[in-house]
């Protein structure tokens, strides 16, 4: 590593990790990274209390990250694999993985950007290079080591570790009466450990663990019990497994026996190589805070909007769409107010370059600063446009965009006028995404800067109302927009949910001519006295003007929490300026002494405008509110939560502002606790679940996005803390129905709008609210609200479908354009796949890459997304077929069980492996077989078709599901057609195997025979090896990603393949895609003679004896004239035969589709 005076100033190491403690070898490798990166000169920090005082573990405060953060320091998280998400939320995360992933703790898939380093080589990822391996040996020699006197052992005395939460039991018979059991309490101290392995002859552990090697160490023999948490040997790379037994063969122990010396000299060696590896961990990780700058000077709303083009099947689609139908003639008025040639001419530039099928652009430049309205109107009405938009110099279109504006208008032609969303676009040349809600009233008039800007306006509607006024020359967009409204309401008001406009970020100003104009709308609907005020520059705020106060009736259901509801009453009281109110008190069943004392008091004092109402505890909350309604005096009720307390006086003032119009249902409040962040403003419906509430835990002063914390809008639902509905309306839709509890009031909001009306939050309605997280809806609960709204759900007009809940729940995120950017979706009548993956082995050949090829071919259209989708989204995407793959968790299974609820696409599930017989990984690594069993059984409950690649995997699974189907395996041709292995590349015959770490068993069945032939042929092999053969092997390749595997598979330039499976189960339902593979690079190939390679290939089949491989191997090496025209002969059997095109590729689509045949 070179070091120098004026390098750059490295970025720190945050490592997250429990509190030291001696007994967890994980958590010492953690602690002690620390210590070493802080011995390298590094700059390293621990997120932990617990602290060894002999490490320099320097504690991560929230000062420390200030710090860091004010210097404009980006640090480097290290996060052991059991840690899942980002829980720091760092830009740079380094995962090191002590373990399997998902084998400790279930975690999500890690991110593409996300740096892997492995503690040992057996735990490389397919896709690591080896050198990603930072092995640190965490045991204290001088501590464990053979006991000075040899007659400290006890021959045959035992202890035994039955893993973190003994939850594997060992046989008795193995242990003895005497057996000392090691648990993470005891013994208390390395010494009181290392004196007990010195005094035992055997170790019995049932989960790797560092605990063999100590006990090794100390000269006893450690034993580690094969099973479901000891799936394969420990630590073969690194100390070959040295001194460790892997299972209690005699053969086995005596090995271990043998080799317990050594196991001290490697871990001395690794010591001192250690740091050659960490000094590349430390280049590596650094190098990785580079990539992440770069890759910040292209934002995610870049990102997200690169990915939203036509695949040229796509566009085959639409262009055929199009040819039947009239080309849109668009005129883009550039308004150059400033006189800014380079500008204008990016913007001109930029639409003459615009290649939209079916859009012609007529670019338009209007510069008179005097009569800038009178030029524009002139402009437009002598132009043959259909439609027309206004861009200030230096904005441009996007082709997403424009391609989404002509197949909307090609749907909708009678539009009157339309908006889209918009991207901004910053300083440092990235973009912000403005994804807006549909036309939503109040939004409009009280932020027009936002909502009021680059609409498409119909020419001859607006040549109809007699253009722009020339009376607004500062707002006559919004002015023809609010006449637009006032003309013909709300229809035929277009929202295209796509950016079309990359533009300059609004000005918010106050405008007077948009007050005026604003005002004069207010008028001409009737309110004569309304008034438009701002505290806010252009955030303006609607005084409706009402000039009658109503009564209203202010409903607090008390139940228990007496200081609560004191406090509310008090309040409400003293600090309400409004004066025409009841307040009615609920007493919800209470027996409390004091509850029921203080009502008792309230009532005796027998105030008109304060009385109690009694219902019996066993009512539910619903019923109460719907009873006390009836008995509310008021014309308009507010629904008040007992943990509320007023804190601005005029909010009685405000919500009757909005809830005394007549188009208008429920008014909600803001509400912020007791540390001034964001309680509610508002729901939205579909974004995580059912329903969410967006800025919860925001700072009150936030102004959240677009600016939505700081205006009035409409909301499609409203909370129910403090809810406003008139008493007639309220009583007429039946009130809160119990059957949606806890979404009653969600529930009324969307009766509310489905009757017409419009519901109001508005943030000058600010309350105080206390208490905690409500308990969470239960599943069914929420199925309830799904199956009465589920279409309203999944469409929330006051949300965009190209936003999705961010990972804090307060801000937003975009949704995955696999799915949100559909421009098919009103092209063709191409069926729709949604294809769904798991992740494990199967997906590439059985999902995805079919998918691409039928996607690719114009023969269905649909999105194979990274997530499984939440019900609402299901909805909006709206399938004709979900095809599903992959280990099932409980989440999988409770998903299926919703499709089979909500959704009417054909279901179909592929089975590409026996899952459970297979080594998952990741969130499934701990499933025991009956659970993986259990859980498929459950999810095939709910799907119409199974898939299988083989007739025995479908005689195994017969019963699992009314419609079980062979679909067998088959090559992409654009994968594989063009590959083809070299021969005779070498001075001796090449014979390879392929496989992972778990095949590792298929390969151990001819280990034999590749330890004969070791001076006869040349071994190669691509993936996992056991350390006991390499010694016999000519090359060892890694495993590389599934897109670089087929090259790297004819790379190996193969005269021959062995494809070994021992007979299980799990095999027996394997196919034959790894003799297709093989086959199609021309190799021939030699394989166990077991159901999975049954079937006409001309393979060269035989039986598990290790004599019979070698016998096979001798006869096609010794002739390889032979065995090249067996190699040719097997790839023309897999070209004419099993690749994935014509009639089969019609037959896999069929298969998703629900064909019958």
């Amino acid at each position: 590593m070179v070091r120098s005076l004026f390098a750059k100033r490295p970025s720190p190491y945050y490592i997250m990790a429990p509190d030291y403690r001696r007994s967890s070898a994980g958590i010492r490798v953690l602690h002690m990274l620390c210590d070493a990166l802080m011995r390298a000169g590094q700059e390293a920090y621990v997120a932990a209390t617990g602290m060894h005082p002999g490490l320099m573990t320097p504690l991560l405060t929230e000062a420390v990250v200030a710090v860091h953060k004010a210097q404009g320091v980006e640090p480097i998280i290290v996060y052991p694999e059991v840690v899942d998400g980002n829980p720091f939320k760092g830009n740079v995360v380094v995962r090191y993985l002590l373990n399997r992933p998902g084998f400790l703790a279930s975690v999500s898939p890690f991110a593409e950007t996300d740096v892997l380093f492995a503690y040992t080589r057996e735990l490389l990822q397919p896709g690591m290079d080896e050198d990603r391996v930072l092995y640190m040996p965490a045991v204290d020699l001088s501590i464990f080591c053979p006991p000075a006197d040899s007659a400290t052992r006890i021959a045959g005395k035992v202890c035994y570790y039955r893993g973190r939460k003994s939850q594997v039991e060992i046989d008795p018979a193995l242990l003895g009466a005497d057996a000392v059991e090691i648990t993470g309490q005891s013994p208390g101290s390395w010494e009181e450990l290392a004196a007990l392995f010195q005094s035992c002859e055997y170790f019995y552990c049932t989960e790797p663990s560092g605990l063999a090697a100590e006990a090794a160490l100390c000269g006893c023999v450690a034993v580690v019990l094969p099973g479901a948490y000891a799936p394969r040997p420990l630590s073969q790379h690194e100390n070959n497994s040295y001194g460790v037994a892997w299972g209690n063969t005699p053969q086995s122990l005596e090995q271990a026996r043998e080799t317990l010396p050594l196991l001290r000299e490697s871990l001395l060696q690794h010591q001192r190589t250690f740091w050659t590896a960490l000094d590349h961990f430390i280049d590596v990780t650094q190098q990785a805070v580079e990539l992440h700058r770069a890759r910040a000077q292209i934002s995610e709303a870049q990102r997200w909007l690169a990915q939203r083009t036509l695949s040229d099947a796509q566009r085959t689609q639409v262009d055929h769409y199009l040819e039947a139908r009239p080309t849109l003639r668009l005129a883009v008025v550039v308004v150059d107010r400033q006189g800014e040639p380079a500008a204008l001419g990016k913007t001109l530039d930029s639409l003459a370059a615009l290649a939209v099928p079916g859009l012609s652009v007529q670019p338009l430049v209007v510069a008179d600063r005097q009569g800038l309205v009178t030029a524009i109107n002139t402009q437009v009405a002598d132009s043959a446009c259909e439609l027309f938009m206004l861009l200030e110099p230096g904005e441009t279109l996007t082709a997403s965009g424009a391609l989404s504006l002509v197949l909307e208008r090609a749907a909708a032609p009678t539009c009157r006028a339309l908006y889209a969303d918009e991207a901004l676009q910053g300083s440092n040349g990235t973009l912000e995404l403005q994804l807006r809600p549909a036309l939503n009233l109040d939004l409009l008039l009280s932020l027009p800067a936002a909502m009021a800007r680059h609409w498409l306006f119909d020419r001859e509607v607006w040549l109809g109302l007699g253009g722009f006024d020339v009376e607004y020359p500062e707002a006559f967009e919004l002015a023809f927009i609010l006449r637009l409204i006032e003309a013909a309401g709300l229809e035929d008001l277009g929202h295209i949910s796509e950016p079309l406009v990359i533009g300059h970020a609004p000005l918010l100003q106050d405008l007077a001519q948009q007050r005026e104009a604003i005002e004069a709308h207010l008028r001409q609907r009737g309110y004569a006295a309304a008034v438009v005020t701002s505290r806010r520059p252009g955030r303006y705020e609607l005084d409706y003007g009402h000039d009658n106060c109503p009564p209203v009736s202010i409903l607090i259901r008390v139940q228990g929490q007496l200081a609560y509801a004191q406090r509310c009453l008090q309040s409400l009281l003293e600090g309400t300026d409004y004066g025409n109110y009841e307040v009615l008190l609920l007493d919800h069943g209470n027996d409390d002494a004091a509850v029921v004392q203080w009502l008792a008091g309230i009532e005796q004092m027998a105030a008109g405008h304060l009385r109690v109402l009694r219902f019996a505890a066993e009512i539910d909350q619903q019923a109460v509110l719907n009873q006390a309604a009836g008995e509310g005096r008021g014309e308009y009720l507010v629904f008040l939560d007992a943990q509320a307390g007023v804190i601005e006086r005029d909010w009685l003032v405000q919500m009757l502002n909005h809830a005394m119009r007549p188009e208008v249902g429920a008014v909600g409040a803001r509400l912020i606790d007791g540390d001034g962040k964001v309680r509610h403003a508002g729901l939205l419906l579909g974004l995580a679940g059912p329903v969410a509430a967006p800025f919860e835990g925001m700072a009150g002063d936030a102004p959240g996005y677009l600016h939505r914390l700081e205006v009035d809008q409409n909301y499609t639902a409203l909370g129910e803390q403090c809810l406003m509905v008139g008493r007639e309306l309220f009583v007429s839709l039946g009130g809160f129905d119990a059957q949606m509890a806890p979404w009653a009031h969600v529930d009324l909001c969307l009766k509310l709008q489905q009757a017409g009306y419009l519901n109001v939050w508005t943030p000058r309605a600010q309350l105080l609210i206390s208490g905690g997280e409500t308990a969470p809806a239960t599943a069914e609960q929420e199925d309830g609200l799904y199956g009465r709204w589920l279409p309203a759900i999944a469409r929330d007009a006051s949300s965009n479908p190209n936003l999705i809940a961010g990972e804090d729940q307060q801000s937003f995120a975009y949704a995955d354009a696999a799915v949100s950017w559909r421009p098919l979706a009103a092209v063709t009548a191409l069926p729709t796949v949604l294809a769904l993956g798991g992740g494990a082995g199967g997906s590439q050949h059985r999902l995805e890459r079919p998918f691409d090829s039928l996607s690719a071919r114009g023969l269905i259209q649909g999105a194979r997304p990274g997530k499984w989708l939440e019900v609402p989204a299901l909805e909006r995407f709206a399938p004709d077929a979900i095809v599903m793959q992959g280990p099932l968790g409980p989440s999988h299974v409770q998903a299926m069980r919703r499709m089979k609820a909500f959704s009417k696409a054909f279901k179909v599930y592929d089975l590409a492996t026996y899952l459970p017989g297979a080594q998952l990984q990741g969130p499934f690594a701990r499933q025991r077989p009956e659970d993986v069993l259990a859980l498929l059984q459950l999810g095939l409950e709910c799907v119409d078709r199974l898939l299988v690649p083989t007739p025995f995997m479908a005689q195994v699974c017969d019963g699992f599901a009314a419609d079980i189907r062979v679909l067998a395996d088959r090559l992409v041709p654009e994968q594989w057609a063009g590959l083809q292995s070299l021969r005779r590349c070498d001075v001796k015959p090449r014979v390879g195997w392929v496989g992972g770490l778990g095949e590792l068993d298929d390969l151990e069945l001819i280990a034999d025979a590749v330890k004969a032939l070791a001076g006869e042929v040349h071994w190669v092999v691509l993936g996992s090896c056991p350390e006991h053969l390499r010694p016999y092997l000519h090359e060892i390749h890694a495993a590389v990603t599934p897109a670089q595997y087929p090259g790297k598979l004819a790379s190996l330039n193969l005269d021959l393949a062995v494809v070994p499976l021992r007979d299980s189960l799990f095999n027996r339902c394997k196919s034959h895609l790894r003799l297709l593979e093989h086959g199609i690079c021309g190799v021939p190939v030699i394989c166990s003679d077991i159901e999975a390679h049954h079937g006409d290939l001309p393979v060269k089949r035989v039986s598990d004896e290790a004599a019979a491989w070698v016998e096979a191997i001798r006869l096609h090496a010794g002739d390889l004239d032979a065995v090249a025209q067996l190699g040719d002969y097997l790839r023309q059997c897999v070209l004419q035969g099993w690749m994935l095109d014509g009639p089969a590729l019609t037959q896999w689509r069929d298969a998703w589709l629900g064909a019958a045949s």
